[in-house]
């Protein structure tokens, strides 16, 4: 199994490449950044699957906020101006309001709703095109989905977040909420960051929980092949995430074991709690951000939770990957001294290529 992390900004953008029990390849796009992201490489990546006659065989998309849908946007828009071919095979996707499907709508063309939001957009399309997707996904039973003898499991959203999310945008005249990765001048400025903190200076015994309920509705999952699990948080709610572990039979003494945590909503601190991490055990962290947003992610104190969690076994080496390599990054753990990677067991892996590639 091989995992890809696209460069995305302060955005998701993923994929899983796996054998099925055939010995054939299949893909699964987990999030797909901002529209821009498609320009900048999945547009490429999209058409070496199609050169290599596979198909992008399950496509995630977590939730609404434009960092996580804007790419498939952008696909949309080329496959309807016949500049691309669409190869995805199935969805998981919550729709935030609840439409009439009617065999008008599905001839109506996607391409003259010039003016509707993303989220809207990507519905339109999959009915106008009678393209089959799971909706209503929400971690209610937490039942497994075999996808060619890959294992998902949803751990988030819950009933209530969701039906949260399609309350607050059901009329149709209200615009959804987008988020925008804005590159400012004054980003890197030491004010908003919490890098001059070291890290046993951060309180971690108080925490306030993001209150987004566009974050709320994401898909987060468990995607699991033979031995190997990889914990994907999207922008959840960490509290829902416990919630369902504690379902799952797991606690802070049997901890959730994996191999792999994209960390939920880049690093923010309120999507990442001190509990969540004491209910997991894994080596392996990545943080998809290149640090340069008006949010100032990821934050110190995010990490902190991670690598100073009380739950944690030190005798276990901690890696830390980062999707981008920059000198504001690089600073996150500057105040600590040299010898703060030796002192908490963990190392720090940055990319600089357009895609990271891990082999699970």
């Amino acid at each position: 199994m091989e995992v890809f992390f696209y460069q995305a900004e302060c955005g998701d953008a993923a994929r899983i490449r796996f054998n099925d029990n055939s010995d054939i390849p299949k893909n699964i796009l987990i999030d797909s950044g901002y529209e821009r992201t498609y320009d900048y490489i999945l547009k490429e990546e999209i058409e070496k699957i199609r050169k290599n006659r596979e198909k992008i065989d399950l496509c995630i998309i977590s939730h609404i906020h434009s960092d996580h849908i804007g790419g498939v946007i952008k696909y949309i828009k080329e496959i309807n101006n016949e500049l691309s071919e669409d190869i995805i095979s199935n969805w998981f996707y919550n729709a935030p309001r609840e439409y009439k499907s009617t065999q008008a709508n599905r001839k109506t063309s996607v391409s003259l709703a010039t003016s509707i939001s993303q989220g809207d957009e990507l519905h339109q399309y999959l009915n106008s095109k009678g393209k089959s997707f799971k909706d209503r996904l929400t971690n209610n039973l937490l039942e497994v989905i075999d996808l060619y003898g890959m294992k998902i499991m949803v751990l988030s959203p819950t009933n209530e977040k969701l039906d949260l999310l399609k309350q607050k945008y059901i009329s149709k005249d209200t615009s959804l909420e987008r988020i925008e990765n804005e590159t400012v001048s004054d980003a890197v400025s030491v004010k908003g960051f919490d890098y001059h903190l070291k890290l046993q200076d951060f309180d971690l015994a108080k925490w306030d929980e993001d209150k987004s309920i566009e974050n709320g509705s994401s898909i987060s999952i468990v995607s699991e092949l033979g031995n190997k699990k990889i914990l994907w948080l999207a922008d959840s709610h960490p509290t829902d995430i416990v919630n369902s572990m504690k379902k799952m039979g797991y606690s802070k003494k049997k901890k959730f074991s994996c191999d792999l945590v994209k960390v939920s909503h880049h690093g923010s601190s309120g999507n990442n709690s001190s509990e969540l991490y004491a209910f997991i055990d894994c080596p392996n962290y990545l943080i998809s951000s290149n640090g340069e947003n008006k949010y100032y992610l990821p934050t110190k104190e995010s990490l902190a939770r991670i690598i100073l969690n009380n739950n944690r076994d030190y005798n276990l080496k901690y890696t830390i990957y980062f999707t981008y390599d920059n000198s504001i990054l690089r600073k996150i753990f500057d105040v600590d001294g040299e010898d703060v990677f030796k002192k908490w067991n963990f190392e720090i892996v940055f990319n600089n290529e357009k895609k990271f590639r891990l082999k699970i």
